[in-house]
């Protein structure tokens, strides 16, 4: 019964995407939150403020869409439904640029400017517009006229926030910015008043360009793939939608262009740049039965691929999603410079307050003293607005997200990011991570008459008929000799074991020192040769006699020492192996890359107890595995980090950092990164509150005015977001 009370309380509950124009900033979030949260039946609000949306969970019996846009209107802002279709990708650009609030602050500056002609052409120069508190008598009425007009122009987007803002009893810069303009007026400094008014204007369009700037950069992923494709068909090739496209489709890709969509090559071979994804430098060599996706550029051959992830449902896709999701996960210092922003709005608006009351009451009274003080206070309200502050953090953030998945690194949000830049200790397991994860072979051993070219196309040959790793290596290693397998019949797998066949009427087996034992064969020289060096010995035989044996070994990354050792380099305490494999495999790898310690025969349970001990003496760890057999160590570490996840949806859902590629040196990449990621935002925030703090200490001796105020502000507004956008620069060396 509890059961189904909850299911139907449940189901009340709706959700819905609103696109709100105005928000571009964290000012934005707060009034939204502090004007809907509360509201009976509002059960839940997150906000993606590099889009533009507000996703609402609401009760269905309260609340409806209509009402909701309603609710929005009511805070100052306008919204508009988001209707989101199974083609629609998370990084598609909203329609949100307002123009109208660029043409009112274009005709705000004519007017301006009018005015300040006609005021210096009366006044006999320039001088007279830069004092406050007597300009009034010297002011011609046309010029006051030029001057409301112009402050009307630019007020008209920011009054109502204000009026807003003064029901809801919290003060927001919208207030600060209408009290100071107001004040202004009434001091008569009409020239300021119209100067702080065009500069905060022109301030906020500036700040949402840039912000669209780091809009764009993410949208500019998913323009990688192409619109259109070439199809084949019954008539031959079409050009069709990639929209339009099925799963089975045959597709053609010609020379240098991209591929539209996923799926597997059934003909030709190429090399596929697979940068734009992975951010690999070298072209990976596709033929068929290999995947392919979408974004990644074709090389010099034609190839034809079947459709394997129809638009919408792509690698490319499911990227862009997970980044845009990432950009809702809010770091520590994001939610830093909120909470003190909460603080810092109205305990600058009482500083103000006392700036006008406590000099005059201290010196005496008069209109002098008076209308000074109150001037000095209004440029305390300018200095106070906090948009630089808050806008600097996100910014950062997402830039270096942006970043990270240009480089192929797809990081879920703010927090992994600033985690990944403060571990002291990552935990590294072996096979897929510092080696490839593929044995190789390596050498070959021929005992008796058999001559190694004839033992190599028995083994390809008898391998032809499997699917097993080794046998995938075997085969390679005769292709690369130009060997020729031999022609197997009546093939059997021995599972767990190895594999038999005929050929030329004789039966031949191939498989592990258990299977040639299992046929009566002495292996005891073979296990003593391969004891302690970390190679694995495939046996070749007939009846109980061993005819070869194939030495194979999983090959050592070539970056993985180097990886190690920049890790060492950028002050990592602790680099640990942890690997399930024999003890003399992992100890051979261990000393070849570096590492500060390693452990051997490890089941899952021990690698959450190495990540545990490592969070006990270093406090923040990393680990780094292949996202599916290590993941309870992946989740167990502060963060963890898949690696060569592209086409893996499990490592890219469930871990916090995805390497697409098998290149392990961007781990050292993606730590540095986060580093430069938080110096940055470092120097935004220092930024911000040392202009503040240079202008309190003018306006407390004289030495300020509401424009030069104002047009600070917007300069540390804008040169943080420059800052931070530099991140977009950023590349794996």
């Amino acid at each position: 019964m509890t059961h189904q009370a909850q299911d139907d309380s449940s189901a009340r509950f709706s959700s819905v995407i609103l696109q709100v124009a105005e928000l571009d900033c964290a000012e934005e979030v707060r009034i939204l939150k502090d004007g809907l949260a509360e509201k009976p039946g509002i059960e839940k609000l997150d906000f993606d403020v590099m889009r533009g949306r507000m996703d609402v969970q609401y009760d269905a019996e309260h609340w409806n869409v209509k009402r909701l846009l309603e609710a929005v209107r009511s805070l100052g802002m306008t919204a508009q439904e988001v209707i989101e279709t199974p083609q629609a990708t998370a990084a598609e650009e909203p329609v949100r640029h307002n123009y109208k609030r660029e043409r009112a602050l274009v005709r705000s500056g004519a007017f301006l400017l009018v005015a300040v002609v006609i005021q210096a052409w009366e006044s006999g120069g320039l001088a007279a517009l830069f004092g406050h508190g007597d300009g009034v008598h010297s002011i011609s009425v046309l010029s006051i006229l030029l001057y409301l007009i112009s402050i009307s122009l630019g007020l008209r987007w920011i009054a109502p926030k204000a009026l807003k803002s003064v029901l809801r009893f919290s003060a927001d810069m919208n207030l600060l910015m209408t009290v100071a303009v107001i004040g202004a007026i009434v001091l008569g400094d009409f020239f300021e008043a119209a100067m702080v008014t065009f500069l905060f204007t022109l301030s906020e369009v500036l700040e949402q360009r840039s912000v669209a700037k780091a809009r764009r950069s993410i949208q500019s992923l998913m323009s990688l793939a192409p619109d259109v494709a070439r199809v084949k068909t019954e008539e031959g090739i079409e050009e069709v939608a990639t929209d339009e496209i099925e799963n089975g489709n045959i597709c053609l890709v010609r020379p240098g262009e991209r591929i539209p969509l996923d799926g597997t090559v059934v003909q030709g071979v190429s090399a596929i740049d697979q940068a734009p994804i992975t951010g690999e430098s070298v072209p990976v060599e596709k033929e068929p039965g290999d995947p392919v996706y979408a974004g990644t550029i074709n090389g010099s051959g034609s190839i034809e691929f079947r459709v394997e992830g129809t638009s919408g449902s792509t690698l490319l896709n499911r990227i862009v999603r997970l980044i845009d999701q990432a950009y809702q996960r809010r770091a520590p210092s994001e939610q830093w410079v909120d909470q003190f922003a909460r603080w810092y709005t109205p305990t600058m608006m009482l500083l103000a307050v006392a700036v006008m009351v406590i000099p005059p009451t201290i010196i005496g009274w008069s209109v002098e003293s008076a209308t000074t003080w109150f001037y000095n206070g209004l440029v305390l309200l300018v200095i106070a607005c906090p948009c630089a502050l808050v806008i600097s953090t996100p910014v950062s953030i997402v830039s270096a997200l942006t970043a990270a998945a240009r480089n192929g690194v797809l990081v879920k949000g703010g927090l992994s990011l600033e985690t990944i830049a403060k571990v002291k200790a990552v935990v590294l397991d072996k096979t897929g991570t510092l080696t490839t994860g593929m044995p190789s072979v390596i050498s070959v051993q021929c005992l008796g008459d058999i001559t190694e070219e004839r033992a190599l196309a028995l083994a390809a040959g008898v391998q032809n008929h499997s699917t097993h790793p080794i046998a995938k290596a075997i085969l390679n290693y005769v292709e690369q000799h130009q060997g020729i397998p031999a022609e197997f019949a009546q093939v059997e797998e021995i599972p767990g074991r190895g594999i038999s066949g005929q050929t030329d009427g004789q039966t031949f087996w191939l498989g592990s020192t258990r299977l040639a034992t299992e046929q009566g064969a002495d292996v005891a020289g073979i296990e003593a040769a391969v004891a302690n060096t970390g190679v694995n010995a495939v046996v070749l035989g007939q009846g109980n006699q061993i005819l070869a044996t194939l030495h194979l070994q999983d090959q050592l990354r070539e970056t993985a020492a180097h990886a190690v050792a920049s890790l060492h380099r950028l002050g990592v305490a602790q680099v640990e192996l942890i690997s399930g494999d024999r003890t003399n495999v992992v100890q051979q790898v261990a000393e070849e890359v570096g590492v500060d310690a390693w452990k051997a025969e490890q089941l899952p349970e021990d690698k959450i107890e190495a990540v545990t001990r490592l969070r006990h003496d270093h406090k923040l760890v990393a680990m780094v595995g292949d996202g599916i057999n290590d993941g309870p160590a992946l989740a167990a570490a502060d963060v963890g980090i898949a690696m060569g996840a592209m086409g893996s949806d499990t490592a890219i859902e469930t871990a916090d950092v995805a390497l697409m590629s098998d290149e392990i040196e961007k781990l050292p990449w993606l730590i540095a990164h986060g580093r430069k990621t938080l110096r940055l935002i470092r120097q935004n925030i220092f930024a911000a509150l040392a202009i503040k703090v240079i202008f309190i200490v003018l306006t407390m001796v004289g030495f300020s005015n509401l424009w030069l105020a104002i047009l600070a502000d917007t300069g540390v507004s804008l040169a943080v977001i420059a800052n931070s956008l530099r991140l977009l620069r950023t590349k794996t060396s």
